[in-house]
């Protein structure tokens, strides 16, 4: 399942700008400028460049860092010295989601490494990864249900997002510690993943938003106007997922689910059979009807032949 997780920072602190982490998301683009300056070829040198990866909004491509930093710290009205200015979510796949989208954009050749991708590919692969990410943060901002107040969509917020494709090993993943690889070199295959910045203050600044919050969905009253605040993390994932499945016409499997993912890790004894039992009986009702669908395909193409 696509995990979407709001978290507030990425290990800094988000009360003053965001010029830090919006620098920090530029590390994808400095390891690529290492690769390019002991490149020989020019083609080498091309396609290297062609893999940078820019700054995009609800609407926008290609946004310099600048603009980012500047948009986010400006967007603060109301917000005291020590309030959160923004957050910054992050969505990541699954291999198997990966494996499923670079499957539409190389005509279900497999791909291992995102350098088997061609500039023109890579370029559609980054397109529809991002409009995914849009749909992301609309349903991020129906979230809040705030729609009375004219949060409606992702273009209601102000955000930025960056898709980065590599990820490096820590002294703490099993494969260092066990010297498979060392701290700091990449990990293999497919890592593609996406990190948000998104400020606290909606476009219009009329609204306070903190998808990090304890509360889910509660209804208040002040001064006799009535307003509601919360934000359903697990909602959103749920929301994020079925999305997912829809926009990349995704046939899940019932194990992938994250609501079923979530019952195997936290339920009860009695909720992890009873979910079990279902996965199992699915998965032979849909054996059974790959096996009839298939008898009947080859015995419709045996008829066409006479």
């Amino acid at each position: 399942m696509p995990i979407s997780k709001p978290h507030s920072t990425l290990g800094a602190t988000n009360t003053g700008s965001c010029s830090n982490l919006a620098l920090y998301l530029e590390k994808e683009n400095h390891d690529l400028d290492k690769l390019f300056s002991v490149q020989n070829s020019s083609e080498a040198k091309r396609n290297t460049e062609a893999r940078k990866q820019f700054f995009f909004s609800h609407n926008e491509q290609n946004i310099s860092t600048n603009e980012v930093i500047n948009s986010i710290d400006t967007n603060i009205k109301k917000l005291g010295k020590n309030d959160a200015k923004y957050f910054a979510p992050t969505i990541s796949f699954s291999q198997e989601e990966l494996k499923h989208i670079l499957s539409l954009i190389s005509k279900n050749k497999e791909i291992k490494d995102i350098w088997q991708l061609s500039i023109t590919q890579y370029k559609e692969y980054n397109r529809i990864i991002i409009e995914y990410a849009r749909k992301v943060m609309t349903n991020y901002a129906v979230n809040f249900n705030r729609q009375e107040k004219g949060l409606v969509s992702g273009d209601d917020l102000v955000y930025f997002g960056k898709v980065e494709h590599f990820r490096k090993f820590k002294g703490t993943d099993e494969e260092v510690t066990n010297g498979n690889y060392k701290t700091g070199e990449f990990k293999p295959g497919i890592n593609t993943h996406m990190h948000i910045i998104v400020s606290r203050k909606c476009k219009n600044q009329r609204l306070k938003l903190t998808p990090t919050t304890k509360e889910r969905k509660t209804d208040r009253s002040i001064g006799g106007n009535k307003y509601r605040v919360g934000f359903d993390r697990m909602q959103w994932i749920n929301t994020n997922e079925a999305t997912f499945d829809t926009f990349f016409n995704y046939k899940r499997k019932e194990l992938e689910k994250f609501q079923n993912q979530y019952i195997l890790k936290n339920g009860s004894p009695k909720e992890i059979k009873k979910l079990k039992e279902h996965i199992k009986l699915n998965e032979t009702l849909i054996t059974k009807e790959n096996i009839h669908e298939q008898k009947n395909t080859y015995h419709t193409s045996k008829g066409r032949r006479r």
